[in-house]
């Protein structure tokens, strides 16, 4: 659980922003935690102190991993957030396994678009996201060619959106990208 000193300031912050700014959304992170069921209720905690806080007046976005079923479920039931984000990083089960090895180890590669395509059975196309690092495929410890890298995130993004899910790509320039420097434009 968040501790309740932790949790006050954040919602005295929270209500000072809503009340002196014009803001579109508010994303909830907060790190991940071993236990995805853990994660999920620390999640709720928050998500639902923002809500007793603001209400309505700003849409809420979920930023946690990847959660089970049941607690994304509760989300949605409870109306507590807008929109979905469980941050895959990167297409293919393989690059997955050696770029997020803590996602992996305890989530899954199946299991992350598992939850991804859960929340957009009850939020809808258009309010799940997914964070994407571009680039990231060239390291050269995954030894991967430039081409091979193209190909995956553009067969990773028709595919998510396929889906009904919205890849949102953050850009890396990677230390093995330096022979291919028109790698994201080509992309």
């Amino acid at each position: 659980a968040i501790p309740p000193l932790t949790l006050s300031r954040m919602l005295e912050s929270v209500e000072k922003i809503v009340a002196e700014t014009q803001i579109n959304h508010i994303y909830l992170v907060g790190g991940s935690l071993t236990d995805t069921r853990a994660e999920g209720e620390r999640f709720l905690q928050l998500a639902r102190a923002v809500r007793a806080r603001i209400g309505k007046k700003v849409p809420l976005t979920l930023g946690s991993g990847a959660l089970p079923d049941d607690i994304i479920e509760r989300f949605h039931r409870e109306d507590l957030v807008d929109a979905v984000c469980f941050n895959l990083e990167v297409w293919s089960e393989r690059m997955f396994a050696q770029v997020c090895p803590g996602k992996n180890r305890y989530v899954g590669y199946q299991r992350w678009i598992a939850a991804l395509e859960t929340a957009v059975r009850l939020w809808g196309r258009g309010r799940v996201y997914s964070a994407m690092v571009s680039g990231i495929e060239l390291e050269p410890e995954y030894n991967v060619s430039w081409e091979q890298a193209v190909a995956t995130e553009l067969e990773g993004a028709e595919d998510l959106c396929s889906r009904g899910i919205i890849p949102v790509y953050s850009l890396m320039w990677p230390s093995g990208g330096k022979e291919r420097p028109d790698y994201h434009h080509r992309l």
